[in-house]
């Protein structure tokens, strides 16, 4: 397998590991490499129950050697230093870092939060501030706040909400992931009535007061029938029309074929059914006159600014907890809530690693910036070394900070732009000093990415010393067969040739006529065929006995003729003769490339044990557990 399986940890709690690991007593080494015994515990406990009978630790010692000796080849062909296993190891180990970096608590509420929200729709007022102007939205916030200012006045006077001049700020029901979740977390989280906090989306500054809440309506599968209202048409005319529909359907008329010839609406080919459909998918009239149905019944006619409707009813559903969750959870990974779990782990790890910005450092550069500029500035800093950042014993100097690839560009304000770029590289350096850690602080990921960094390894190693040589070197595989063909010998006859299937006898006739007069060898026989017969042909190459193909039963066998279905419909065969035997190694090819590979195998570890010097601490063993 050339890929390693990456398990996903759901919810680990790396807050509650130990910081610092028990004593790890080395248990062996294996070419002056220390392996411990936590280290072997891992892998013996995870291959225990791979085991039909139960290994002592002494007798899975052996096996547990082989691996590392292999591993030992692997790194002495310096195999970790290649292009792939970098970029795949970065990958993997990236991917397993994950949930240590991040609070899988918060996540978690995340996702409830997600779910709560899904199961209510929400009415509120709306006032929408523009990004430029922070402190107009602090300011009327406050006013609203206070009951000092009217909602729908302010709204008139300053929102820049494309809606507000239709509908005075009012929105009407509102469900989960219509909105930014900026915007949605407001509009669900505050109470009714009350005035929420200031929201910043990419599109403005939101401020809303939730009016009415119900529970959310889940889905209907509908249908309609549609009369359109043409432009400067006669509106008497489609409303007789409708009416006349409706007298139909009341008279026992088939909703769905009345929908397939008189419908205006392209769903008129699936008898006008729309399938399932949420609030909010529909135009407001028609999910109202819709929703309010009982399943299976038909409402009366009523507009729509598309036109008159009928519309019908078959059934209702929710989604299940665990439908909205999954849904939720894909969701999540495309907006902003994706960087909630990381930023309150940050957090947390600034406190443990008593991560800051030197007062004395800031001061210095905001003065040569202020000063100097920031491009005069970082030529005069490039090599100062003033502490700046510091996180454990790790510290980032000035100069370090204005390295190419962190510059920026201060506003009027250098306090704030420096300050908001200390953070963030503050924050970077922070999960960095974590992440550089993890092996060190959490066994559990230490054993982990070890495990994949020498299965990296090993796997190229493999590929390159053992599983390539049957492909590249099939003069020694023939003399391998060669040596052992007594090992192949058949139990029972079978027929060798090539079956040629096609999409008519006329075209098998044409094939047949080609092969007789071309004679295609072995080695060319697939792409002559292909060449000449593009598209209309499948070639198999057959080493069978009977019973295990219906075409060779019928050639080789007196089995009844086959009916073949699909599309090809007719064959031939080609070279058909029967063995009692292999006569070349093609014919039974798996069976000597596994016990080849599996001798190769067996040969290379001989030579390993007999290379690298392995010693193991048998007291040590004895506490293996």
């Amino acid at each position: 397998m050339k890929k390693l399986l990456i398990p996903v940890l759901i919810g680990i709690g790396v807050l509650t590991l130990a910081a610092k690991a028990p004593k790890d007593p080395v248990l062996l080494t294996v070419n002056g490499e220390a392996v411990t015994l936590s280290e072997f515990e891992y892998f013996y406990h995870k291959n225990d129950g791979n085991e039909v009978e139960h290994e002592t630790p002494e007798q899975y010692l052996e096996r547990f050697i082989d691996y590392k000796l292999k591993v030992a080849r692997a790194r002495a062909e310096r195999q970790d230093t290649t292009a792939s296993y970098i970029k795949d190891f970065r990958e993997y180990r990236s991917e397993l870092a994950e949930p240590y970096l991040s609070d899988s608590t918060v996540y978690n509420q995340l996702l409830e939060s997600a779910y709560q929200h899904s199961q209510r729709e929400v009415k509120l007022d709306h006032l929408m501030l523009p990004l430029t102007d922070r402190a107009l939205a602090d300011s009327l916030h406050s006013l609203l706040a206070a009951g000092k200012a009217d909602f729908y006045e302010l709204v008139k006077k300053y929102s820049i909400d494309p809606s507000a001049p239709q509908n005075g700020g009012r929105y009407d029901w509102i469900r989960a992931n219509q909105f930014p979740y900026e915007f949605e977390e407001i509009a669900f989280e505050t109470p009714l009535n009350e005035i929420s906090p200031v929201a910043r989306t990419p599109y403005g500054f939101h401020i809303v007061r939730p009016t009415a809440e119900r529970a959310t309506s889940g889905e209907v599968h509908g249908a309609h029938i549609l009369v359109k209202l043409e432009q400067g048409g006669d509106s008497a005319a489609a409303k007789a029309r409708i009416d006349s529909i409706y007298t139909l359907l009341r008279n026992g008329a088939s909703f769905e074929a009345l929908a397939k010839t008189l419908s205006d609406c392209p769903s008129k080919r699936n008898g006008g059914d729309l399938g399932f459909f949420g609030r909010g998918q529909m135009v407001p009239e028609f999910e109202n006159a819709i929703f309010a149905l009982e399943n299976g019944a038909i409402s009366e006619p009523f507009t729509t600014r598309f036109g008159w409707h009928i519309a019908k009813k078959y059934e209702s559903r929710s989604k299940s907890r665990d439908e909205i969750i999954e849904a939720a959870a894909q969701i999540i990974k495309r907006d902003s809530r994706s960087l909630r779990p990381r930023q309150a782990r940050t957090e947390q790890l600034r406190k443990e690693y008593g991560a800051r910005i030197e007062t004395a450092g800031r001061e210095k550069l905001l003065n040569e910036v202020t000063r100097l500029g920031y491009d005069s500035a970082a030529v005069v800093l490039a090599t100062d070394a003033t502490p700046l950042i510091t996180v454990g014993d790790s510290t980032v100097s000035i100069g370090e900070f204005l390295a190419p690839g962190y510059r920026f560009a201060p506003a009027q304000d250098a306090a704030s732009t420096i300050d908001e770029r200390l953070n963030e590289r503050l924050d970077q350096v922070t999960v960095s000093y974590e992440d550089h850690r993890l092996e060190q602080k959490y066994p559990e990921f230490r054993n982990l990415s070890k495990e994949y960094s020498d299965g990296l390894m090993l796997v190229a190693s493999l590929e390159k010393n053992i599983w390539n040589r049957p492909a590249e070197d099939p003069e020694a595989l023939e003399e391998y067969f060669k040596q052992n063909r007594e090992k192949y010998a058949f139990n029972e006859p079978r027929w060798k040739g090539y079956v040629i299937y096609s999409l008519s006898d006329s075209l098998i006739s044409a094939i047949d006529t080609y092969l007789k007069e071309v004679a295609p060898t072995p080695e060319v026989l697939a792409d002559s065929l292909r060449a000449n017969f593009a598209g209309k042909i499948r070639i198999e190459r057959a080493v069978l006995p009977q019973g295990e193909n219906q075409v060779v039963d019928y050639i080789a066998f007196n089995g009844p003729k086959p009916a073949l279905k699909n599309r090809w419909v007719a064959f031939t065969t080609y070279m058909g003769h029967i063995i009692n035997g292999p006569e070349e190694v093609a014919d039974v090819r798996n069976r000597v490339t596994n016990d080849w590979t599996r001798e190769l195998e067996e040969n290379f570890v001989k030579e390993l044990r007999a290379t690298y010097p392995v010693k193991v601490n048998k007291k040590v063993l004895k506490k293996a557990k």
